[in-house]
């Protein structure tokens, strides 16, 4: 605020432009302006105790060629108005490539979902803006999940059990003035949120921050291609010797080359938060386009790299495909969980064309199970006797269903009421068969 005075001291009704003095603000104003508090943070966007309102302006030429090329996922202008703060010329496109975007259109192009997701960068077009500190927001339209609350749930629980994840939270959002309905705003993963994430950590948060690559390449082109920061001087060396150490290890030596590239204790509570909400597709969902040649990968993942020492962080992203009863992955495809030794590592048939292969066919992914599995059954313990226990996941639904009951019986575009009901129902006794299956 003693930026925005000091402007407009410099600026004020003075003189024309000559040399005499500049009519200064009276004392009590300038103290006012001192003292009156900061704007919107993004620690208020994400407040889960409101239910806020976005409103985006976009020209309407331009948001008629959004609508008619979605999936492009290419960017167009646009203004956001939130709270008392606008940001003028982000860019808004949709998102969800395979998953949540392109499902949206059936084989001759035509749109089968009211809702699309949508991305805002806000420096797209004018380098380094951030709107309330962020660099990119994401707005979620929740089409795969009739309850609409499970991706607040999931992050959640990963940031409750000492994860770095996404914060989450719900927004009305408006498009030229037309409501478009309720929405998910949710973090973004990027360098903004690994220097508020990972500063009181490294001391910087400028470390590397890879998308989707797993530690199984010998040589720095694939983590090179997967930088999200620093890509301008990469220096992927110690990815590389990570890689190295991983393919090295043993499982006699395996605690102890995971302890001096990881910290253990989080990396188990990832564990036991992914494998309790059964996030098939995460870092244990192995995708190929072949069934005998070519590469397979996982995805919906990133890794955080400090800058000053050997220590990677592994960090969760797009929990859409979580708690569901039954398991797609397993029930309709056969396809073992990952803590489970696979008979053959033989590419199954799955979904949309892709082939999938049994996650413990990964040699890290092997190893965790195999070694660190009395550590991830400890704290799984712990979570179902704090906050996954009996009746806490319950008791959050239930307040979630209070405050989105308002916004989704009027939300045109969202599921109708006693859809969303049947869902919220359907998801409370989910929880249960969820913390059975994972019940030491």
């Amino acid at each position: 605020m003693l930026v925005a005075v000091v402007v407009a001291v410099a600026a004020g009704c003075g003189g024309g432009g000559g040399d005499g003095p500049v009519d200064a603000l009276p004392v009590d104003a300038v103290d006012a302006a001192i003292d009156a508090p900061p704007g919107p943070t993004a620690a208020d966007l994400f407040d889960e105790a409101q239910i806020r309102t976005l409103d985006l302006t976009v020209a309407a030429a331009d948001w008629d060629w959004l609508n008619a090329n979605p999936l492009l996922e290419q960017y167009v202008p646009a203004d956001l108005s939130w709270n008392g703060v606008t940001v003028a010329r982000l860019g808004v496109r949709y998102k969800g490539s395979v998953g949540s975007l392109r499902l949206c259109f059936d084989a001759q192009g035509n749109r089968r979902c009211p809702k699309l997701s949508m991305k805002l960068d806000f420096d797209e077009y004018v380098a380094d803006q951030r709107f309330v500190g962020l660099e990119h927001l994401n707005l979620h339209a929740m089409m795969r999940d009739a309850s609409a609350m499970k991706e607040r749930i999931v992050y959640g629980l990963y940031r409750g059990a000492g994860v770095a994840a996404p914060r989450a939270a719900h927004a009305r959002v408006r498009v030229n003035g037309a409501d478009l309905g309720l929405f998910i705003l949710v973090e973004a993963i990027d360098r903004e949120f690994v220097q508020d994430h990972f500063r009181a950590i490294d001391g910087s948060g400028g470390g590397n921050l890879y998308k989707e690559v797993w530690p199984e390449h010998a040589g720095p082109a694939p983590y090179v291609a997967a930088l999200e920061t620093n890509a301008t001087a990469p220096n992927v060396d110690r990815m590389v010797r990570f890689a190295a150490a991983l393919a090295a290890t043993t499982p006699a030596t395996f605690r102890a080359t995971a302890a001096a590239w990881l910290d253990l204790p989080t990396l188990v509570s990832f564990l036991a938060v992914d494998r309790l909400v059964d996030n098939w597709d995460g870092f244990v969902g192995w995708y190929c386009a072949s069934a005998t040649g070519g590469t397979c990968a996982n995805h919906n993942y990133y890794w955080y790299e400090e800058p000053g020492r050997d220590r990677l962080w592994l960090v969760p992203w797009d929990v859409d495909n979580t708690m569901q009863v039954p398991s797609p992955i397993r029930t309709s495809y056969g396809m073992p969980d990952w803590n489970a030794s696979p008979t053959d590592c033989a590419r199954r048939s799955i979904f949309l064309g892709y082939f999938g292969r049994p996650p413990a066919c990964d040699r890290l992914t092997a190893l965790m199970a195999q070694v660190l599995w009395t550590d991830y059954q400890a704290r799984t313990a712990e979570l179902l006797a704090g906050p996954a226990g009996p009746g806490v996941l319950e008791a959050q639904i239930d307040a979630l269903a209070a405050q989105l009951a308002p916004e989704v019986a009027t939300d045109g575009f969202g599921p109708s009421m006693t859809d969303w009901q049947a869902a919220v129902a359907k998801l409370r006794r989910d929880v249960t068969t969820l913390r059975a299956r994972v019940a030491p």
